[in-house]
């Protein structure tokens, strides 16, 4: 009996661990967008700065996310080892609200995260998804961790 709490204590550490971490980087997301609409007349190699730094830290964000779902879910018996059916449990169980932004938010993720070549890199598509992340996706992250706040924590 004591073998099987310790385990689950070193899920709850692991999970606390990774949600503070994760919530960690939205702030800093959120930081590096709110800083940005400060400055007045921005040259475009601070906005290209700006953009790609958004994107980056998104990317970490987004693998943060899925990772602490999956954390959660192992810890109720589930092993579920990817983004996409980490975001269909959460959805499963309220921890998400809308399962299409979520679905975007994997696609995004994986179309910045993915170019290996100078000739699939579009700079349009990547201000379109820097877009996103600041109207859209960070709402939804913001939101994710609040459930899981008040939900498992």
């Amino acid at each position: 009996m004591d073998n099987a709490n310790g385990i689950l204590d070193k899920y709850n550490e692991s999970i606390k661990l990774t949600y503070n971490y994760t919530f960690r980087m939205l702030t800093h997301l959120k930081n590096i967008r709110d800083n940005f609409k400060q400055i007045d007349s921005p040259d475009e190699i601070t906005t290209e700065v700006y953009r790609d730094s958004i994107i980056k830290k998104y990317e970490t964000l987004e693998d943060l996310s899925w990772k602490l779902l999956s954390k959660i879910f192992k810890a109720s018996g589930l092993d579920i080892n990817n983004p996409r059916g980490c975001y269909k449990q959460a959805y499963k169980e309220g921890l998400i609200h809308d399962i299409d932004i979520w679905n975007e938010i994997l696609l995004s993720r994986n179309s910045t995260a993915h170019v290996y070549d100078e000739k699939d890199y579009d700079e349009k598509d990547y201000e379109d998804i820097k877009n996103r992340i600041i109207e859209v996706y960070i709402y939804a992250i913001e939101e994710l961790l609040k459930n899981i706040s008040y939900k498992v924590m």
